[in-house]
């Protein structure tokens, strides 16, 4: 579950009272309820100092070549349910990345899980690279009403969150557009840091999460269906709805690389490259350039981003003649790094 910290600001206690009274009926009746409470830990790096890895938590992968992945960061004993929604959803085609909290610890005192770091600041090292390299990211997360069985959609994929949600009405699922705390928007969210920096959210609420994890046959027989309808969505949405693209990667590379081993693209101004880049030790610093050559093999153009630890970037090419070009990688930095991205061209 993602949540926005709220500023409070005093008033007279009778209007206050009146507001807040308002402000309930209305809230109760028309999101889920949600805590404002702040994360105990502010990154994965924090929760490591505190946390055993394969004893308070653990951290389960599966790899494979197409371009989904599904996530789930709040698993195990965080936000019950989503691990087996995660799983039921990938099978064994589509790449998953769990972050499972094998302990539940409150220190708040307020039914929130420490081991919970929301999706904006969830950086852990092996969800950033898988993240990366996928078209397709879906992340799975639960929401609260234990009385509701809602799926509030967000993330800033609106093409394939729209194909999604389709496909889950019609498999009988409630679904409702996110509101502001659930939305997934954020650059900054997890789900947003594939290729094309634009993933979908799924914020499930405990009242049908509890109705997909039963062990039951019609519990079993559901968790099919909302996973079913997913994967349907999935496999409906286009890779690249912005037009054609490009994909790029590599895993590791202290030098530089040309894309598409140095053949011409045709390109023009309104040409892009987009992606997220990082140093493979993520405590270094990475800098990574973009040189745009032309046919005569003259440097035209270069495009560098850097920063600690992963960034996204989005370069545009405006300023540049309509022609054919080269363009190369160059890791400025010298520090080994791995990036993931597309041309849209």
């Amino acid at each position: 579950m993602h949540f926005d910290s709220k500023n409070k600001k005093g008033m007279p206690m009778k209007k206050a009272v009146f507001v807040l009274g308002s402000l309930l009926a209305f809230t109760f009746s028309n999101i889920p309820s949600v805590s404002a409470a702040e994360d105990v830990y502010a990154n994965y790096e924090e929760l490591a100092a505190h946390h055993q890895l394969g004893e308070d938590y653990d951290i389960t992968t599966q790899s494979r070549s197409n371009d989904v992945i599904i996530l789930g960061i709040h698993g195990g004993r965080i936000e019950t349910g989503t691990s087996e929604i995660v799983k039921a959803v990938a099978q064994d085609d589509h790449s998953y990345y769990l972050f499972e909290a094998n302990i539940f610890v409150d220190s708040n005192q307020d039914g929130r899980n420490d081991l919970h770091v929301t999706s904006t600041h969830f950086d852990e090292p092996t969800a950033i690279k898988m993240t990366a390299q996928k078209n397709k990211v879906v992340s799975i997360h639960g929401a609260a009403g234990s009385s509701e069985k809602i799926v509030y959609m967000g993330g800033l994929n609106t093409h394939m969150k729209n194909i999604i949600s389709d496909k889950l009405s019609q498999a009988g699922f409630r679904v409702e557009p996110a509101p502001p705390e659930l939305a997934g928007t954020s650059p900054n969210n997890i789900c947003n840091k594939g290729r094309t920096l634009k993933g979908v959210q799924l914020e499930i609420t405990r009242g049908l999460r509890d109705v997909l994890r039963a062990d039951t046959e019609e519990g079993r027989a559901q968790l099919a269906k909302f996973a079913g309808a997913i994967r349907a969505g999935i496999s409906a949405s286009l890779s690249h709805p912005d037009g054609r693209t490009y994909d790029f990667g590599s895993s590791n590379f202290s030098y530089g690389f040309w894309l598409n081993d140095g053949k011409e693209f045709y390109l023009t101004g309104d040409d892009y490259l987009i992606g997220v880049q990082s140093p493979v030790n993520p405590k270094q610093t990475g800098k990574i350039r973009f040189e745009v050559y032309d046919r005569n093999n003259r440097l035209v153009l270069s495009k560098t981003d850097e920063a600690v630890g992963h960034t996204t970037f989005k370069h545009t090419l405006s300023g540049l003649a309509t022609g054919y070009y080269k363009i190369k990688v160059v890791n400025v930095s010298g520090n080994a790094s791995w990036i993931y991205g597309g041309l849209h061209y």
